[in-house]
């Protein structure tokens, strides 16, 4: 009777483990109703961010006089295309631009620092136009989703675009608590967690993503089982079963010979 009981014990306690186990629909699927789920209501564009020293800012300027343009838009040898007219950020958060002198443009966002160059080269030339843009432009991936360093393809890409870059989530992995590492212009690093089940995701602040991101997706723990469907589940469960009643046996054989 014992030896029935305990038997009983340990097949109830592993089917109940196992089931746990199983990922559902819930976890793996996007734009779900989650009304638990509380985000930002502001909405930040790509245009918002703020430079950062270690930068790379890809300046042209724009004017009907043509010397300046050679002076202005002149680019070293041998460099490649994709780099023309770019200036470093210094340590000091600063660029140095030829007969302007040095312009701070840490923590500013890059609108104003065009304006910021238009209003010194206007000292310069009567009619001028500057564009303003980063060129290193990465983010990186790292977790279950894979692991690497990704381009922008273009100015503003949001969490969702860039995890495609990556081949898409496995349903391994943890959507409610992706983590998302940021660093301020201040060099101050942050680390917010995302939920990207919920379709609120577009409304928050991280729905948009900012160079130099780190994106972390943690791995869900029904990884250690491997386990995603009912089959998978009821198979497993049979040969555990299978396996605890043979050592059981074994244990009664060896203790009553």
């Amino acid at each position: 009777m014992k030896y029935i009981l305990c038997k009983k014990y340990w097949i109830f306690a592993l089917c109940s483990y196992l089931l746990s186990a199983c990922i559902t629909s819930r976890q793996v699927n996007y734009m779900q109703e989650l009304s638990k789920v509380q985000f930002s209501q502001d909405t930040l564009s790509n245009s918002d961010y703020k430079i950062q020293r270690g930068d790379l800012l890809y300046i042209r300027v724009l004017s009907p006089d043509e010397t300046a343009k050679k002076i202005f838009n002149t680019t070293t040898s041998g460099t490649q295309q994709g780099t023309l007219y770019s200036y470093p950020v210094y340590e000091d958060g600063t660029i140095d631009i030829p007969f302007t002198g040095t312009i701070s443009v840490q923590g500013k966002t890059l609108r104003e620092t065009k304006l910021i160059i238009e209003e010194k080269l206007k000292e310069l030339l009567s009619i001028v136009s500057v564009n303003v843009s980063i060129l290193n432009k990465t983010f990186s991936i790292v977790g279950e989703s894979g692991c690497g360093r990704y381009n922008m393809p273009k100015e503003k890409i949001n969490i969702f675009q860039a995890l495609a870059l990556s081949g898409d989530l496995t349903n391994y992995a943890d959507r409610k608590n992706i983590k998302i590492i940021r660093q301020t212009e201040n060099g101050e690093t942050k680390i917010f967690t995302v939920d990207v089940r919920s379709k609120d995701i577009v409304n928050s602040e991280f729905y948009y993503i900012q160079p130099n991101d780190v994106i972390y997706v943690p791995y869900l723990t029904e990884k250690a089982f491997g386990i995603t469907h009912f089959t998978g589940i009821l198979s497993t469960t049979l040969s555990t079963i299978s396996l605890i009643a043979t050592i059981i046996n074994l244990g009664l054989l060896i203790k009553n010979p």
